[in-house]
């Protein structure tokens, strides 16, 4: 444990805190298995902050209101490949892109919006790597695009290709469950409220370095790589928000425990405590935006955009994290 964690966690009663935590005691009588590695999570504090926004581009960030949030524990990072591969290998989980045979993918040459099916595509390896031939002009290199994809294979990369049941499933693992969106949001934003990042409204610092992983370029067919990145980044990147929490926009989209509707803050407002959304329904929250988001398409990283996604859908650039 690092000594900056020792320090903040005297003063859990006013501030977040950061430290390790525990693996699960194993049964006596279980035969051994891989365990999850100790992971850096971060406990927050009860606390307010304003959601949504009047006026903005999209109905269902709207109304402002006030959102009271009950303390809670989150990861500071996201799930990695190499703690789903522990998971895995420890469960004999199967994803939901394994059982159906197909994930769900983007790439660098592309069109706008576009997606394809990955016949075998899964968390192992996310992604098809085409045909030369079949690659747009403008695009990458063949070699080059191989060589790029190969982001999403790293250890601490964040896992992607993963539905919401296989988020669920894995926390649940751990003993822990998502964070509702009310949760994410608040923990991401770090005390800051109504700016689009957690450090203000433009992605990079007042040297020009950016701050997140998100799609720089006038179309999908191209990314300029001004942020370091085409695809996925490895999951401390980027340095974390003022409450220890890395990648609190880009990277990847972060399912939530919420159902998706539309008018979720409109049924809530002016105030409410602890928020989860409806009850029922198939289609949930994702927030954060991706490496895919960019002004040519969605715009979705950053704190104000809700994401949304059916249950089962799988990815490669859907990641999560887990609270407690």
């Amino acid at each position: 444990m690092r000594v900056w964690c020792m320090c903040v966690l005297v003063l859990a009663g006013c501030r977040p805190t950061q430290d390790e935590a525990p693996r699960p005691p194993r049964p006596r009588s279980a035969p051994a298995r891989p365990a999850l590695a100790p992971k850096a999570v971060v406990r927050l504090p009860a606390g307010s902050f304003v959601r949504g926004r009047n006026g903005g581009p999209r109905a269902d960030e709207a109304p402002e209101h006030v959102v009271d949030v009950s303390p809670f524990t989150i990861d500071a990072a996201l799930v990695t490949r190499a703690d789903f591969a522990r998971f895995v290998e420890a469960t004999g989980y199967v994803t939901s892109a394994e059982r159906a045979g197909v994930g769900i993918g983007s790439r660098e040459g592309m069109d706008d919006w576009a997606w394809e099916r990955v016949p075998r595509g899964t968390w192992r390896r996310p992604f098809r790597l085409p045909d030369a031939e079949y690659l747009p002009d403008g695009g990458p290199s063949h070699d080059v695009l191989a060589r790029e994809l190969e982001a999403f294979l790293r250890d601490d990369a964040p896992v992607v290709m993963v539905s919401h049941d296989d988020a669920v499933a894995y926390c649940a693992h751990l003993g822990e469950r998502l964070p509702t969106e009310a949760e994410w949001e608040y923990a991401m934003r770090a005390g800051r409220e109504r700016s689009r990042y957690p450090w203000g409204d433009e992605p990079t610092d007042a040297k020009g370095s950016y701050l997140l992983n998100f799609w720089q370029g006038e179309s999908h067919t191209k990314n300029d790589r001004l942020d370091g990145f085409v695809y996925v980044s490895p999951v401390r990147a980027f340095p974390p928000n003022a409450w220890g929490l890395y990648d609190p926009v880009g990277n990847v989209w972060q399912w939530t425990a919420d159902v998706y509707a539309k008018d979720t803050y409109r049924a809530v407002a002016p105030r409410v405590r602890d928020p989860k959304g409806p009850t029922e329904g198939d289609t949930f929250v994702l927030r954060g935006g991706s490496w895919w988001c960019g002004a040519c398409t969605c715009e979705g990283n950053g704190l104000h955009y809700r994401g949304k996604a059916q249950r089962l859908a799988a990815f490669n650039n859907n990641g999560f994290r887990c609270a407690k």
